[in-house]
């Protein structure tokens, strides 16, 4: 797992802003608030977020819809590890 850092979340952000230019994250504080909102994310699995928040949504996504999305990824790799589990015990 590798947690977002700034570099990182500088390149969703910018991804944001080519999608939402009227939108997305456009000042310092904006930015500020939106990394200590999510920089506990892995990096790869946000941006995987992110992407797929562009190409369902017409607005840009708030931190909340991020973190939504992102939870998806993160339960269904856990079910998938529970059922595999499963799976190698019989």
């Amino acid at each position: 797992m590798s947690i977002l850092n700034n570099e990182e979340f500088f390149k969703i952000a910018n991804k944001l802003k080519a999608a939402y230019p009227r939108q997305a994250i456009s000042d310092k504080s904006t930015y500020d608030l939106w990394f200590e909102c999510l920089q506990d994310l892995d990096a790869k699995w946000a941006n995987a977020a992110v992407i797929d928040l562009i190409k369902t949504s017409k607005y840009c996504p708030s931190i909340a819809d991020v973190r939504e999305q992102y939870a998806t990824y993160d339960k269904r790799t856990e079910q998938e590890r529970y059922i595999e589990e499963k799976h190698l015990q019989r």
